[in-house]
């Protein structure tokens, strides 16, 4: 998968920006229930103009994107997706969009997907939900979680599959936000998060994110995550119908057909999660896949990538993980990651962060708490 590999549902992508389902079309209705202030938005007249009604066709097609009225089952690239996100952004002169966007955003923007989720037994069958549906109607972002231990945290991280750059920050803040809300909205304060972590430096409107999450919000983790009590993950939820939640999902994918499941790359990544702390080698990855290493090592170059790259790519999530969850042996992780001693380590693990992992935990990647 590359920028311009097109395996994003455009039906998905038009919940981000057609927000006019679920908001009241009244000026002073959207800066309260978005949380901004005059202050913090120039061109006060063009923000419900934008969200509300700009022409959706031109929209689509300054991004490349071509698109007829009521057309299913078009597919655009990231590439498109962020030039969408661009054009939004500098129309309002808004680069925090995203946190106003995803305050927005109610289950009911999340469609059958949203309806899904909700209905699930518990908190963990919840946020499983939204892993799977993450991972076929937004490849580009990867959502999973880990469970906390030996009094630790647990965490709901949102990763990038492919980099968002330079708009990483809006789908963090749009995701972070919607889902913070969500969580807030099941658990009906009977439960209270710790925290929320962004992995990268503070914006210079870091002072805004305050507004949306009713907990320490931190710049500079290992990862962008929620992070909150383990005991969280059996929170019963109110909304629980496993009938429902079963209709949900199978009208979502019956509406909106997906393509991610058959991108190679991630479907490698996520055979080797599941072996962590003993990867297997290319021809047992590939017989698992259902190919010949030969055929597995071909089709990986067609993507531009090799079994190597895509090896590293899930020890530096896995590295990153151990270290959020407390972890500070550098043997210890090593080994989990099937290395041969803690140099090898250390030297991919510069390779991976430009940091050795004393300065990694020193505070080079895990500072920058905004109070």
């Amino acid at each position: 998968m590359d920028l311009d590999t097109e395996c994003i549902p455009l039906g998905h992508i038009q919940t981000y920006f057609d927000l006019r389902k679920g908001i009241v079309l009244e000026r002073d209705w959207l800066f309260r229930r978005s949380q901004l202030t005059e202050a913090d938005v120039k061109n006060h007249d063009s923000l419900l103009e934008l969200i509300v009604g700009i022409d959706e066709s031109a929209f689509l097609r300054n991004a490349g994107i071509s698109h007829a009225p009521g057309e299913s089952g078009v597919f655009i690239s990231t590439r498109q997706t962020l030039a969408l996100v661009d054009q939004a952004i500098k129309r309002l002169d808004m680069p925090y969009l995203g946190l106003a966007m995803g305050n927005l955003m109610t289950v009911s923007h999340h469609g059958m997907a949203g309806v899904a989720a909700v209905t699930q037994p518990t908190l963990r069958g919840c946020l499983e939900t939204i892993r799977r549906f993450c991972a076929e109607l937004f490849p580009p972002l990867e959502m999973d979680g880990f469970e906390g231990g030996d009094d630790k945290e647990a965490a709901f991280i949102i990763t990038e599959n492919l980099s968002l750059a330079p708009y990483t920050h809006f789908f963090m803040e749009l995701n972070m936000v919607s889902f913070y809300n969500i969580f807030e909205h099941l658990v009906a304060g009977a439960h209270t998060l710790t925290g929320a972590d962004f992995s990268y430096p503070e914006p210079p409107w870091g002072h805004i994110y305050r507004r949306y999450f009713n907990c320490p919000v931190r710049f500079n983790q290992p990862l962008t995550c929620l992070r909150g009590d383990p005991a969280l993950a059996d929170y019963e939820l109110p909304l629980a119908n496993r009938l429902m939640a079963m209709s949900a999902e199978k009208t979502l994918f019956e509406n909106i057909p997906t393509r991610a499941m058959r991108l190679l790359p991630l479907r490698l990544r996520r055979l080797l999660l599941r072996y962590y702390g003993a990867f297997p080698s290319l021809e047992t990855a590939a017989t698992e896949m259902g190919m010949s290493g030969r055929t597995l090592r071909r089709k990986l170059a067609e993507e531009g990538t090799t079994y190597q790259h895509e090896l590293d790519v899930v020890r530096e999530r896995l590295t990153r993980e151990y270290f959020a969850r407390g972890g500070e042996s550098v043997t210890e992780i090593a080994m989990l990651l099937g290395f041969t001693d803690s140099s090898a380590f250390a030297k991919a693990f510069r390779r991976w962060t430009g940091l050795s992992p004393s300065e990694y935990l020193s505070g080079g990647g895990a500072s920058g708490e905004m109070t």
